[in-house]
């Protein structure tokens, strides 16, 4: 036990947690605009040099896993956090591209990276980004690589909510459709085929959807 409370306070870490979940990127290119941070990149309307590259980072947990939240965070690939964290993680695990991590199982850890924010209750917090350490074929290698690494027996898995809405892949699936209909506008016929070439969106979403007919009003 360290007992020198000014080397404790000189030496600190930050704890850090380990998680497993899949990973689904919405990546768009942009302008940005004062007042309204990221809008669409329109060629008729700005220039190339304008031109930035959004990314939308979206891991859903383990079926199995108790906190069904979806981890989010968004950032610019001209940025920090994507330079320096994310994409070098995703390289070394010996991944050419981040497109071959798309709908991938992963294990992350959420790394600060140096920069920190005041919530609304006035206090200041470190930002953060995922930092890949494993990516896996399926889900039950993920669960598989949780259970050893936190030396649990496998206790089988909990149920999905049976409330739909609360599903987390549902939630991905509805992230990802006002982007889809944004690429192709209000055409029906479009935009039906385009979920439809979609599979984690046309698993529970169809032009025909409620939250899909309330877009192309």
């Amino acid at each position: 036990m360290n007992d020198d409370i000014w080397d404790s306070i000189d030496n600190v870490e930050l704890p850090t947690g380990t998680y497993f979940g899949k990973v689904n990127f919405d990546v768009w290119y942009c302008v940005l605009r004062k007042g309204e941070g990221a809008v669409p990149f329109d060629p008729n309307q700005h220039s190339l040099e304008e031109r930035r590259t959004q990314i939308h980072i979206m891991i859903t947990p383990l079926t199995s896993s108790r906190a069904q939240f979806i981890t989010e965070r968004k950032c610019l690939a001209e940025s920090h956090e994507w330079a320096k964290i994310i994409l070098p993680s995703i390289k070394a695990l010996g991944l050419k591209s981040a497109r071959e991590l798309e709908h991938r199982w992963v294990q992350y850890v959420m790394q600060p990276t140096g920069r920190s924010y005041t919530d609304k209750n006035g206090a200041e917090k470190q930002t953060t980004v995922p930092k890949f350490l494993a990516v896996y074929d399926s889900e039950e290698q993920a669960e598989q690589a949780r259970n050893e690494l936190y030396a649990t027996a496998p206790s089988g898995q909990e149920p999905q909510p049976s409330d739909e809405s609360e599903n987390p892949e549902r939630k991905v699936a509805e992230l990802f459709l006002k982007s889809l209909v944004q690429t192709v506008g209000k055409d029906r016929d479009k935009v039906a085929a385009l979920l439809a070439s979609q599979p984690l969106v046309s698993k529970y979403l169809t032009v025909d959807s409620p939250e899909v007919e309330e877009l192309l009003r």
